[in-house]
């Protein structure tokens, strides 16, 4: 066989080999990962994909974009100065911009900006990030809130590809009937010496409103949380019995979506 050949046929089954290596994906058994897959389909996550989102959290305006593996997420904020601050996180890391020009920041800086963009993009684009190959999913059968069937799945992340906040815990009520998020419940680090009554490590959120854009469904929180709970699968009766009480509201405005 001519070199040249064989060059052309090495070079064909090397693309061959690399077409039929999956793509990292969430691990986790059978019904859980169908179950999250059915709900990414119901909220539109595929329509993410390559598009910008841009949405106001508090008065603070965010955009972000996901893209295969490579992530932007940002939000723009104006300083004591009358200045432009942008605070992005991407796949290089952790920024800060002030009127367009990168300023450095140390670890502790780092960490804040991290947590205040991430947090936000994160639970505002749900149920895309579960998707993200880090993620280990697993059924806990069903539940009731509100006397309305539920199916509950549990999120757990790995170490490696987790992120700062790997160790995090999710509990997911599904509807059903098509997979919608209809409550879910996760824990948190709390704040180091912070001891008031809202800092509980928990959170359960309760849905009150919810928006299409572009195909997109996007939901509003009532953020609620329980002064004492053995588990958070068990939310969703802590919430039915009123032993929960409310923290915050969590309501995404000027939601947009554009490709």
């Amino acid at each position: 066989m001519p070199a040249r050949s064989v060059v052309i046929s090495f070079t064909l089954a090397l693309v061959l080999v690399a077409c039929e290596t999956p793509a990292p994906a969430p691990q986790g058994d059978a019904e859980a990962l169908a179950l999250l897959d059915r709900a990414r389909q119901h909220h539109g996550s595929a329509t993410l994909e390559g598009a910008e989102v841009r949405f106001t959290f508090r008065g603070v305006p965010f955009t972000a974009r996901r893209d295969g593996g490579a992530y932007r997420y940002a939000r723009t904020l104006t300083d004591n100065l009358g200045r432009t601050v942008e605070e992005v996180v991407d796949n290089e890391g952790t920024h800060r911009f002030i009127n367009g020009t990168e300023v450095p920041l140390d670890a502790a800086e780092a960490a804040r900006v991290h947590t205040a963009v991430n947090s936000v993009v994160y639970f505002a684009l749900l149920p895309a990030p579960l998707a993200d190959a880090a993620v280990r999913a697993q059924s806990l059968g069903p539940d009731s809130v509100g006397g309305q069937p539920y199916d509950r799945v549990e999120v757990t992340f790995a170490r490696e590809g987790g992120g700062v906040d790997f160790e995090d815990r999710y509990v997911y009520w599904l509807r059903p009937a098509d997979a919608q998020i209809g409550y879910y419940a996760y824990t948190y680090e709390p704040s180091p010496g912070d001891t008031s009554r809202t800092e509980t490590g928990t959170r359960f959120r309760v849905p009150i409103g919810e928006v299409r854009a572009e195909g997109v469904l996007f939901q509003n929180w009532r953020n609620v949380t329980a002064d004492s709970l053995a588990d958070i699968a068990d939310f969703g009766t802590a919430y039915d019995d009123g032993r929960t009480f409310e923290v915050s509201e969590v309501v995404l405005d000027d939601v947009r979506v554009a490709r």
